[in-house]
This record gives structure tokens, C-alpha cells and sequence, in this order.
């Protein structure tokens, strides 16, 4: 019987297979190297060679790995190393495997070699192997073989192909040519849905509610295409007129996209904030186009960020961290995720998780908050958290499990709970990257002093509540009504009464609709993601 294994990182120190030979044995050295790591001449190695220096930054590419079926293999890679180091391994799109050197070797730069093996799935024909070094650096690395196995384990999941925000959500105007596309597939952030598009060179275009400085962008033409936008153009404006190229540091391929990243520094990329972004699509229809990148307002004062509701509170009395952030250095305290600064961050060496607590000084309802990734170690951003709202007790608002930032300096978004008032909130961080130590750039709070929500004019009260959490809508109406719930694409989805003083809650799959309700007093139409 076969022994059935989990998906998940592990190490074997003993060898199970009964073959004789490898399947396929690749020298390091014959790779596509990505520096810091290079090549090294050295007799004695399989092939008088390794690769070393693979430190942060660095990547060993196998392509071309040929497999006969669909499954697990085991994976052998072969090391000198004095310190005990890890990598990491990356199929095709799923997820990385880490793995760990079960023992060190008697030198670094000559053999004999030691060996760590974990099990990867391939599938059947052409793969590519992506290694990378673990925390602190990987060993060096002389080959790396591919053996059968006896082993099984389930087809682990690919990453999600796009994200659940992505900053043309909000007030953003999206047109092609005279077409307004601003409520369409295009921002439903879903690759199932497709906007046909005409013509060679059609431009889609974006008018954003305020400048960004973008630091990354996703492209999707669906399910069944190849390219994923691999010969789009984004292009940035400061006027809607002129237009310069963005040209991406590097790409992630998911299984229905292209992720493409953009390397940026505090301010000295100042000028490359805008509002207006264009993407030229060569014609082809699009799925998903997603924008990533932190907002960016010039600021005499280094206020880069927007004003939230913790704008002019004595923060470092309202606020408590644990911990607090290192200050022997710089001061990275945790009072630096309110004062709206790109140049400053929360940081901490001693601990993976941090909880934040901020008090208010009048209890405020909160329609969303934003977290923003720093400028380096994605492995120390927060990867699982809760966010708690405090009335007479803590109140879990919002959770999230398992969450990835697009890129460097990405602003994200998530849902609060606009439908009640509170006197302070907690970001309770349960989980990291992986990494021993934790940061975060900012965490912004966006609400108001009045909790039920959509107020239809000036000097009326509020008679209709539309509020969300997760992928449930809630409705409610102080009298009688109706309402209307359309898909971005125009498509009704629901319909029906509202009874007054009672809610009407509904279950629909993520993505992007236009809730409108109607009672004897007010008419509301409101743009909703659900996810």
C-alpha cells in the first residue's frame, strides 16, 4: 500500500526507491542562473563544478524537466554547506516546497556532498523548476536529481490566478475609447468573465481617484489563452496626455495570468506617481487587468498616504503594540503605521506576529482598512490575521487566512463593518511568511462617525443600509421596498421586496454587482465587491 502524503514541506534522510538510476540528473552549473549565484570550478564535484553565493535574491531555473505522467517525484539536491540552510522548490505554479539540509558537510567549497530530498509534483511533459534560497541563504549546490516514487499525495492547489482588490475597485474610471467600462468584466476580478476588445491598438484606460505610484500589475485573457498579456503595454500620465512606458522588474506566471512586479525606492520614484494608466491590449480580448502600488500624494510633510480616521489623534498615547517595534537603530515602533509616511515601518526582529491595538477618540463605524506590504522581505509580511472591532467587548470583523501580497509597496483592502460603531480596533496577526522576524508598512482605517451607512441626500437621513461581509449581502429598510442586484456584465442576478426594520441577507459568489434599492424615501444604487 502506498503511504499517502500531504502536500507540505519535509525532508527524508533515508533513501526508499528501488531503482537503481536516476531519472534525470541536472548539474547546477548547466542551469539559468539569476545572480547573486554564479558558477564555480571546482575538481572534484559531479561535473568539476557548482553553483555558490546563492544568497538572497538569487534563483537556479531547471527547464525543459521532462515527465512521463502527472504525479510525485522525488527530488534530490546535492550541497556543501558548513551551516545548516534550506530552499526552496517551486513546480510549474504550485506552491513552493521548503526544504531542509538534514546535516552540514566538512567544508563549503569541496566535497563530499551531502543530500536533502522532499517529493514535487509534475506534470505530465515539459516542467519547470524554480530554486530558491531559504531564510539567510541556501547552500551551495552541485546537482540535483529526479527519481520515481513509490509515494503518494494529492495534486496540490495552484495560487489563485488574480486577487480579491486590486486598486481599480474603487472610484476608479475605466473607459476604451467612448465606452465607459467602468462597471464591466474588467473589474469584477474574475477570469471566467471576458471583455471583448477592438480594434489593433485599443487602449483601455484608467482614471484612478488619486495618484499611485504602481508597483505592480496582473494581466488575464482567460481560462483557455497562453499569453496572458506577455506584449501588452502599461503606460502611466500625470496629465491623461502624455504617456510614459512601465516596464516590470519581473514576472510570476499563475495558471490564467501574469503577475509583473516593479521595483521601486522611497520617494526617489516620486515622479512616477499618477492617476491616469493606459494598457494597450494588441487587440485581444481581456479578462482581468488588476493595478497593485500604494497611494501617493507629494507632501511637504512626507504624508504620502490619505487621511483616515486616525488623522490627528496623539498616536503614541491611543496606540499599544506587542511588541512595539525596534528602536535601537531606527525607530520602527508600531506608531509608524499612522503617520501616513512611505519612508517609515512597523518592525520587529524578536517576534513572526504582532497585535496592534488603537483606541479612538469617538467610537467610529469602519467601512474598510488597508494594509500596505514593505519595500523587501515578503517572507516577513503578515500572512494570516484578524481585525476586531471593541464596543462593551471585542468583535471579529474580518478575517483572512493564507493572504500574499501582489508586490513590494502594495496597498490592499478589506471589508469592515459600516453597520456599527466602535471606540477602537486590534490587528491581530497570527501568522507570517515564514520568516523569523515581522513588518508591515502601514495600516489605514476608513470610516465615519455614523454607522448605518448610505445617507441619499443632504439633510435626510439615512432609510436604506446596504452592507456586505464576505460573500454575503445584507439589505435593510426603515419601510417598505424593493430591490435589484446586477452582475457587472448588466446581467440580474436577484430581485425581490424589502421589509421594513428587518434585514434581507443573500449568498452570492465573489466578484463585483450593483446593488439598487428603492422604499418610499430614498433610491440608492451601490457598487459592491463581494469576496
Amino acid at each position: 500500500m502506498k503511504k499517502l502524503l500531504p502536500f507540505t514541506a519535509l525532508f527524508i534522510t533515508s533513501i526508499t526507491n528501488a531503482q537503481e538510476t536516476p531519472l534525470t540528473v541536472i548539474e547546477a552549473e548547466s542551469a539559468t542562473l539569476t545572480p547573486p549565484v554564479k558558477v564555480k570550478r571546482v575538481n572534484g564535484y559531479s561535473g568539476n563544478a557548482y553553483v555558490g553565493d546563492f544568497d538572497s535574491g538569487s534563483q537556479i531555473k531547471l527547464s525543459h524537466v521532462m515527465a512521463d505522467h502527472d504525479g510525485p517525484y522525488e527530488f534530490r539536491v546535492y550541497y556543501t554547506s558548513m551551516h545548516i540552510r534550506s530552499v526552496n522548490i517551486t513546480a510549474n505554479r504550485y506552491p513552493a516546497v521548503e526544504v531542509t539540509m538534514p546535516q552540514t558537510t566538512e567544508d563549503w567549497n569541496r566535497p563530499p556532498c551531502g543530500m536533502m530530498l522532499t517529493y514535487i509534483w509534475l506534470d505530465k511533459g515539459d516542467n519547470t523548476i524554480i530554486i530558491t534560497p531559504g531564510n539567510g541563504g541556501g547552500p551551495n549546490i552541485d546537482k540535483f536529481e529526479l527519481w520515481e516514487t513509490g509515494v503518494a499525495m494529492p495534486r496540490p492547489q495552484q495560487p489563485e490566478s488574480v486577487f480579491p482588490y486590486d486598486l481599480s475597485d474603487d472610484a476608479a474610471k475605466i473607459s476604451m475609447g467612448n465606452s465607459d467600462l467602468t462597471v464591466s468584466p474588467l473589474n469584477d476580478n474574475a477570469i471566467t468573465t471576458i471583455q471583448p476588445v477592438d480594434g489593433a491598438d485599443s487602449y483601455i484606460s484608467y482614471e484612478l481617484d488619486q495618484p499611485y505610484l504602481i508597483t505592480g500589475y496582473l494581466f488575464s485573457e482567460g481560462l483557455d489563452a497562453s499569453q496572458h498579456g506577455k506584449d501588452w503595454i502599461l503606460e502611466y500620465s500625470n496629465d491623461g496626455k502624455i504617456y510614459t512606458r512601465l516596464t516590470p522588474s519581473e514576472t510570476t506566471a499563475f495558471g490564467s495570468s501574469n503577475l509583473y512586479r516593479i521595483t521601486r525606492q522611497p520617494h526617489a520614484d516620486r515622479s512616477r506617481a499618477a492617476r491616469y494608466y493606459r494598457v494597450n491590449t494588441r487587440g485581444r480580448s481581456v479578462a482581468e487587468i488588476q493595478l497593485f502600488g500604494i497611494p501617493y500624494a507629494d507632501s511637504s510633510n512626507n504624508r504620502n498616504f490619505p487621511a483616515d480616521i486616525t488623522d490627528g489623534l496623539d498616536i503614541k498615547s491611543m496606540v499599544n503594540g506587542n511588541p512595539m517595534g525596534e528602536i535601537e537603530f531606527a525607530d520602527e515602533r508600531c506608531y509608524n503605521l499612522f503617520d501616513r509616511n512611505m519612508q517609515t515601518k512597523f518592525y520587529t526582529d524578536d517576534a513572526r506576529t504582532a497585535t496592534i491595538e488603537i483606541e479612538l477618540d469617538k467610537p467610529m463605524a469602519l467601512e474598510h482598512y488597508t494594509l500596505t506590504s514593505c519595500q523587501d522581505y515578503p517572507d516577513r509580511d503578515p500572512r494570516s490575521w484578524s481585525l476586531d472591532g471593541f464596543d462593551r467587548r471585542w468583535e471579529t470583523l474580518s478575517e483572512v487566512n493564507g493572504f500574499e501580497f501582489p508586490s513590494r509597496y502594495a496597498t490592499m483592502k478589506f471589508n469592515g463593518n459600516p453597520a456599527k460603531l466602535y471606540r477602537g480596533f486590534r490587528l491581530n496577526v497570527t501568522e507570517n511568511n515564514g520568516a523569523d522576524r515581522f513588518q508591515l508598512l502601514k495600516w489605514q482605517l476608513f470610516g465615519s462617525e455614523t454607522a448605518g451607512v448610505d445617507n441619499v441626500a443632504a439633510g435626510t437621513q439615512p432609510t436604506i443600509a446596504i452592507t456586505s461581509s464576505g460573500t454575503t449581502l445584507s439589505l435593510e429598510s426603515a419601510s417598505p421596498g424593493n430591490y435589484a442586484i446586477c452582475r457587472a456584465d448588466g446581467a440580474t442576478v436577484a430581485q425581490g421586496h424589502l421589509t421594513a426594520d428587518a434585514a434581507t441577507r443573500l449568498s452570492l459568489p465573489s466578484g463585483i454587482y450593483i446593488v439598487s434599492c428603492r422604499n418610499a424615501s430614498s433610491s440608492i444604487s451601490k457598487k459592491i465587491a463581494l469576496r
